[in-house]
Formats: C-alpha cells, structure tokens, sequence
C-alpha cells in the first residue's frame, strides 16, 4: 500500500514538474535593473544625437541623426548587450531583459 501512495505521487509530482517547465519555456523575462550606468549609452550615441526611439520585446531601436557620432565599440563593452545593428539612421541594440529597463530610462531623456 505504501509504494503505491509513493509511486501515485512521483507520478503526479513528475507530471506537475513537466507543466511547470512548459511553462517557463514561454515565458519573456524583464529585469528591471540595468547591469551598466545609462549614461555610458547615452554618451556613446551620443544625446543630441537622438531623435526617437521605438522598444520591440528584446531590442531598442534608436532613431538618430548622424550615424557617425555614434560610438559602437562603447555600446558593444556595455554588460547586457547581445547584439547591435547600425544604419544611417538608427540603431538597433538588443538588451534582451533589461529592454523594458532601458527605454524607461530613455523616455525619462525626452
């Protein structure tokens, strides 16, 4: 009697532990502290420089109007940045979590 009241509740346990990592499988994380000071970016694109931006789920992208006075080896340095894609009018920069903290800090600019 006792192993099966121990199998039926592996089972259901094991079952449960499935659901569970479904689950986080699907879900999009935000981190709401940013691992690097929001100046170092705002320097490096610099904060003239900066027309509008737009925040996708995983990535910024910061319409500006000199792609030139952008400083990309400081933005690739910063902790969290995964990716960086310039154009002659924006850049897009994918902070993966921290996205959602990041462009609170950029409204905060305008």
């Amino acid at each position: 009697m006792i192993i099966l009241t121990i199998l039926t509740f592996g089972l259901i346990w094991l079952k449960w532990k499935k659901i569970s990592n479904q689950h986080q499988k699907d879900t999009l994380f935000q981190i709401h502290n940013i691992p690097f000071k929001i100046e170092t970016l705002i320097n490096a694109l610099p904060k003239d420089n900066i027309e509008s931006f737009e925040s996708k789920h995983y990535r910024i992208n910061i319409f500006i109007r000199d792609a030139r006075k952008v400083n990309v080896e400081v933005i690739k340095k910063l902790k969290g940045v995964s990716g960086i894609f310039l154009k002659s009018n924006s850049i897009s920069i994918t902070f993966g979590e921290y996205t959602s903290a990041v462009a609170a800090e950029l409204a905060k600019l305008k």
